[in-house]
């Protein structure tokens, strides 16, 4: 017996009802979807849910690392901007110094000045300075404090920056400083040394020849006996200007004995000088005269045989030879 072939009935397949229900009364919405259907739309749903989520976590990354970059950009620029700030104003703050310096060296070179015109002297570089008026005031350069702040100020004209500063600045302002306390140890000195030249009696207090000198003598007014003569004569016309032999302070003027009319000038350093036998005294007691100043008019006061300056030097009250001192 033959057998006939199978019939496969195909299994109906699920269906899915959704119902739209309105919260108000009216009409209600349905509607079914196949199962296979439902899982294909599932499957999909869930694949572009996933390829979104992944898309927006990678924008999401990126944005972040390209955020951070700017961040990091944003603070190295401002770190950058603050050194260049820090750097300008280390640069000003160099420059300040280095003004104060070429105040300080110029200070240095008029005490400079000072010392040599006191003695008489003149700088080349002041010599220089006066033939051409653009000098700049700045010390001789063979010093080597000074070749040192030169060589500085070349490289600073060729442009701004800190290596070109290379001269320790607290190092010059040691130099200089000890430098300027040397130079006015030095005016001191200076000053003090032409003030004891100045006071010594040196100049010769008035024309005329040395009609007698200092030492033990004959006695011009007997012609007998042998006398010590505490200075030297000065022999010519009445009148004859008598100037200070060096500078001080009339200790003494008036009329003395046999000195006839004296005038003694304490000039310090215990040096006093005496003038004698004047006709007149210009000077009065503590009045200050220079040396080489006019103070008496020669004469024949007192003990004397003809007119003439009788000039003492004393060193402590003890008479010195005169001729020991004049110039």
């Amino acid at each position: 017996m033959e057998k006939k072939p199978a019939h496969f009935v195909k299994a109906p397949q699920k269906k899915y009802t959704f119902m739209l229900i309105p919260n108000h009364s009216g009409r209600i919405y349905r509607f079914s979807i196949l199962e296979s259907i439902l899982k294909t739309s599932s499957v999909v749903l869930i694949f572009l849910i996933a390829s979104l989520s992944i898309g927006v976590w990678h924008y999401h990354g990126k944005h972040s690392v390209a955020q951070h970059q700017l961040t990091q950009e944003r603070i190295l620029t401002a770190q950058l901007s603050q050194e260049n700030r820090d750097y300008l104003d280390e640069i000003a703050f160099l420059k300040t110094q280095y003004q104060e310096i070429d105040q300080k060296l110029a200070s240095l070179q008029q005490l400079e000045h000072q010392v040599l015109d006191m003695v008489g002297l003149e700088s080349d570089n002041h010599s220089h300075q006066k033939n051409d008026p653009s000098a700049n005031g700045i010390a001789d350069n063979d010093h080597p404090l000074v070749a040192m702040v030169s060589r500085s100020a070349s490289m600073r004209s060729a442009g701004p920056g800190l290596d070109d500063y290379e001269v320790d600045v607290e190092y010059l302002n040691d130099l200089i400083s000890t430098q300027r306390n040397k130079m006015e140890q030095l005016v001191d000195d200076v000053e003090a040394k032409l003030e004891y030249l100045d006071a010594q009696p040196n100049v010769w207090p008035a024309q005329g020849r040395i009609s007698s000198p200092f030492g033990e003598r004959i006695s011009p007014t007997n012609r007998r006996t042998t006398e010590f003569h505490h200075g030297i004569d000065i022999a010519n016309t009445s009148g004859t200007s008598v100037v200070a032999a060096g500078s001080g302070i009339v200790t003494y003027s008036g009329y003395n004995g046999g000195y006839g009319r004296m005038i003694i000038i304490s000039h310090g350093y215990g040096y006093t000088s005496v003038y004698a036998h004047n006709s007149s005294n210009l000077v009065e007691v503590g009045d200050h005269v220079k040396q080489g100043e006019t103070i008496a008019r020669m004469g024949q006061t007192g003990r004397a045989t003809g007119p003439h300056l009788h000039f003492e030097v004393r060193v402590n009250g003890e008479p010195k030879d005169p001729m020991n001192y004049l110039q």
